[in-house]
């Protein structure tokens, strides 16, 4: 489900104690559902926004890890889209942050207005 910047400095750990020192680390996929089956526990929009805010704030912060201190770690978000005709629980097609008609689900301020913006 979900992954903490502990679960990142594990994996580093794990990989530098076997000789692979300093490997760049990549967050493919991590994220919250907004909604979900009655049997679900957990799954809200408050919840989700508060998850994926929490760590988008965490990375711009660049406090980085414990074992990677100053250093942000690339992390992707699932999913930008909610994947409504996905079959399985009703958790596993409610990660967007948008809905199929493009509609926003929740802010977790991505907008320009809450961005540094920085010369290239």
């Amino acid at each position: 489900m979900a992954v903490t910047m502990l679960s990142v400095d594990a994996v580093y750990s794990a990989l530098n104690s076997m000789g692979f020192k300093n490997v760049e680390i990549v967050v493919a996929e991590t994220g919250l559902p907004f909604k979900g089956d009655d049997n679900d526990v957990g799954p809200s929009i408050e919840n989700a926004k508060a998850y994926n805010g929490n760590l988008i704030a965490h990375l711009r912060s660049m406090v980085g890890t414990p074992l990677m201190p100053g250093k942000s770690v690339d992390t992707f978000l699932f999913a930008l889209y909610e994947e409504d005709l996905k079959p399985g629980p009703g958790s596993e097609r409610s990660f967007g942050l948008f809905k199929t008609d493009l509609t926003l689900v929740y802010d977790v301020g991505l907008s320009t207005r809450s961005q540094v913006r920085t010369k290239c």
